[in-house]
């Protein structure tokens, strides 16, 4: 499938020196200065959407699973899993 893409043409002012590193990254990357300026606006409305306040903690979350992981989930913490084994206390 072919699908068109709507554009939009806005216009943007920038300062001498955003300018000229917006053109040299174009130049280097081989890509237009639109291109990169779509994926910096990708990134930033990413960031943005961590920032949500229920999205932030649904980031947070994720950062820490894998170290928790580490943490809680290995040979040596599994010993503790069986506390009342471990310290002899009896099943009501």
């Amino acid at each position: 499938m072919n699908e068109s893409i709507a554009l939009v043409a806005r216009e943007f002012q920038l300062s001498p020196n955003h300018a000229a590193r917006l053109r040299e990254l174009a130049h280097v990357k081989h890509i237009s200065q639109d291109q990169i300026i779509a994926r910096a606006l990708d990134i930033l409305f990413s960031l943005t959407d961590l920032l949500e306040p229920s999205s932030e903690r649904q980031g947070w979350s994720f950062l820490s699973e894998e170290s928790l992981e580490q943490v809680w989930d290995n040979d040596s913490d599994a010993q503790y899993d069986n506390w009342r084994e471990l310290y002899a206390i009896r099943t009501r």
